[in-house]
């Protein structure tokens, strides 16, 4: 089955794909280069194209650990008092990490 002409008009005119492309076509991320290449194969980065991630101020930020060690760990022979009857799932995890002083 082959698209009518004008569909085919329509589909040229549409930017390639790597599928489409020839075996070496790289498209990209449209990042951009950070640096340049020298005349003896090697490259030089240039550090203002270079992002940086700046961290807010964490001043007064109380974070607490959301893994506790203090956690005991249930009996092996009795998983009952859980939904799954299993060692720990995930609710009784966190009912266990609140009792412990946790908050989320």
């Amino acid at each position: 089955m082959q698209p009518s002409p004008i569909l085919q008009k329509a589909i040229r005119r549409l930017a390639l794909t790597t599928k489409q492309g020839p075996h070496n076509y790289y498209k990209g991320n449209r990042t951009g280069a950070l640096g340049r290449h020298t005349k003896y194969g090697g490259y030089v980065i240039d550090y203002k194209r270079v992002r940086t991630y700046v961290c807010p101020d964490l001043n007064g930020f109380h974070l607490t650990p959301f893994v506790l060690s203090r956690i005991a760990r249930p009996k092996r022979d009795y998983f009952g008092h859980t939904e799954t009857n299993s060692r720990m799932d995930g609710k009784e995890y966190i009912r266990k990490w609140k009792e412990e002083g946790g908050n989320i």
